[in-house]
């Protein structure tokens, strides 16, 4: 049986697995919940956030954003309220529940996983062009 980054052999798979996909949306959602460990707030701050936290290298579409925290919010990993504002039209805020901590952990736990398995890649590529080298010396 195969095993998965989120529970061995046979494990049912964790939310965070089910939704790791390829493309550029793959990381929203743990980039949303990265934002909200941090502090509650906005669609668009939350997005300021992710930038300025990574210097620029994750930059999640805003509507991919609002889509995950709407999904993350009908799963009951996060919770959000409309406020009004004094100027401009009401914005929903948006922060984290217990389940979206524990979502986070799980998203954390597959990160890692997965960065394991990218590092032995690269150094089993590396080791193949090192040797091709060699061999065509």
């Amino acid at each position: 049986m195969p095993r998965d980054d989120c529970g061995g052999e046979g494990a049912a798979r964790q939310p965070c697995c089910r939704r790791r996909g390829g493309g550029g949306g793959a990381l929203v959602e743990p980039a949303a919940l990265a934002a909200l460990l941090y502090a509650g707030g906005y669609g668009y701050d939350m997005r300021k956030a992710i930038l300025e936290r990574t210097n620029g290298e994750v930059d999640v579409d805003v509507g991919g954003l609002y889509r995950s925290l709407r999904r993350l919010e009908d799963e009951g990993a996060v919770a959000s309220r409309w406020c009004d504002e004094d100027v401009g039209p009401r914005r929903r805020e948006y922060e984290l529940t217990q389940q979206g901590v524990e979502l986070a952990e799980q998203w954390l736990d597959a990160l890692r996983a997965r960065r394991r398995l990218d590092d032995l890649l690269v150094e089993l590529l590396e080791g193949g062009l090192a040797e091709l080298k060699r061999n065509d010396v």
